[in-house]
């Protein structure tokens, strides 16, 4: 069965995610004009909004979070700040990676450079803890602030392995889990929080948001080296330009052929990589042909989305102790949908 549009998923909290729209333009705007320029163009490029629907759902799933008022304020602020935090770390990631793309529009580096870009994640960053900081749900600050703790040290130890090919997954999942789930399993967390949910509730949702943030961050790996990128809204082989080590690559160094383990290991550690110096459009065209036709042959794709598949079972198995509800029938849907995409 095909997975429900994510319009279908979102439906028992789309007045949140419509609520969140008007508190994303309260919250950003500026008296200056170019501030406001980079906030446009910040939120016309936003993607799916699936951490902050992840935290309404989780909310709702855990207990009808829309009784009372504060609760209903903690909930919007928590989804707001993930958000945010997500965003800025993504604009970081644009400066790291000289990505001139975000979601098939120039990214902020690419138009206004390095410098803005980076302050510009900074203000988001800032923003997000200052509506942390309003909520009367006081954990939720904590748990979102050990996330981005988590989310920094995964960046800090992917940069320190660079371009070297390993085989060794467990340095792959610790970052993926800091970079991405981490952050999917606090959303989770704080979502089920500001509803007043029981420990054991907060902790079934936070292992949920986790496993399928994991779920969620193998397949993208994947679909950097099989899919279009339109589908992705970003540079196809964006991974393998900046000599990313992604399980995919992992599996299909550990099986092929001497020769063509030879041969990937070349071009994931070449001397920065394919890049010219004027950005990150994308690997080129036979370079990446190339590494297809080798991951091809090991059928390391087929594999690692064996594993992505595994963790969304995970992640579906963390939900069954809830009561039923349109929220949790939304969570479990999401499972679904991340095992089925191709975008």
């Amino acid at each position: 069965m095909a997975a429900a549009a994510l319009e279908e998923i979102y439906a028992p909290v789309r007045p949140d995610l419509d609520a969140l729209e008007r508190l994303f333009r309260a919250e950003l705007s500026s008296e200056d004009p170019f501030v406001g320029q980079l906030v446009t163009h910040v939120l016309a490029t936003r993607g799916k909004m699936l951490r902050p629907a992840l935290a309404c759902l989780s909310a709702r799933a855990a207990g009808d979070a829309a009784r009372m008022p504060e609760q209903a304020e903690d909930r919007l602020g928590a989804a707001g700040a993930v958000e945010l935090i997500h965003v800025a770390s993504l604009i970081h990631d644009d400066v790291i990676d000289a990505a001139d793309l975000r979601r098939g529009q120039a990214s902020v580096n690419a138009i206004w450079g390095n410098q803005v870009a980076v302050l510009l994640g900074d203000f988001l960053f800032s923003k997000a803890f200052h509506m942390l900081a309003r909520l009367r749900t006081r954990e939720v600050a904590a748990a979102m602030a050990a996330a981005t703790v988590r989310m920094a040290k995964a960046e800090i130890i992917q940069i320190k392995h660079g371009n070297t090919p390993h085989t060794d997954e467990r340095i792959y999942f610790g970052i993926i889990d800091g970079k991405t789930a981490a952050l999917t399993g606090a959303a989770c967390r704080c979502g089920a929080l500001t509803a007043g949910a029981r420990p054991e509730v907060a902790e079934a949702l936070a292992t949920f948001g986790l496993e399928w943030g994991m779920s969620f961050q193998i397949t993208d790996d994947a679909l950097d080296i099989t899919a279009t990128a339109d589908h992705l809204g970003k540079p196809i082989g964006s991974d393998i330009q900046t000599g990313k080590v992604t399980l995919p690559i992992i599996y299909a160094l550990r099986d092929a052929p001497e020769q063509d383990g030879r041969r990937l290991r070349e071009i994931l550690s070449a001397d920065g990589n394919h890049t010219s110096g004027a950005g990150l459009p994308a690997a080129p065209v036979s370079v990446l042909d190339e590494v297809q036709a080798i991951v091809a042959r090991t059928g390391a794709v087929e594999r690692a989305l064996g594993v992505a598949r595994e963790r969304a079972q995970r992640a579906a198995r963390a939900l069954v102790g809830l009561p039923p509800s349109a929220a949790r029938d939304s969570l479990a849907a999401l499972v679904q949908f991340v095992t089925v995409r191709t975008r």
